[in-house]
């Protein structure tokens, strides 16, 4: 049954990207093809727990799940440049400790969110994928 449920998540785990000297950060192409992302796109940026931050399509969160089981915080709003990048906001930069050359994992919840997580933070990725599925 617990194999059945994992089958089922819909998470897909791309791979990890550097956060460059100007604090942008650049969407692998899967990604921006399964999000739909293009360039002039704009986001809601928002951080989880103090340990991760997500990015929604702008006016598209309605899930009351995430926001009543997770600390979320809404800073702004980003947009994507030219080369498909983003600037991480200084104030999300300094609550992740986040600094250039940093490793970030990316992570997709179809049509929902992308996930960014230090690599160093991965254990709170495993957490939560285990409490969606109600695995103890």
């Amino acid at each position: 049954m617990e194999r059945e449920k994992i089958n089922n998540s819909s998470f897909k785990i791309y791979w990890v990207s550097l956060v460059w000297p100007k604090w942008q950060i650049i969407i692998p192409k899967d990604t921006r093809i399964d999000f739909d992302i293009d360039i002039w796109n704009e986001f809601e940026i928002w951080t989880i727990d103090d340990i991760a931050f997500w990015i929604w399509k702008k006016g598209s969160i309605n899930d009351k799940y995430f926001k009543k089981e997770m600390n979320f915080k809404n800073f702004w709003q980003v947009c994507i440049w030219s080369k498909y990048q983003f600037v991480i906001p200084s104030t999300i930069r300094k609550i992740l400790n986040i600094s250039p050359w940093d490793s970030l994992v990316i992570i997709w919840k179809p049509w929902k969110w992308v996930w960014f997580i230090k690599n160093d933070e991965i254990d709170y990725v495993f957490k939560y994928i285990k409490k969606e599925l109600n695995i103890k």
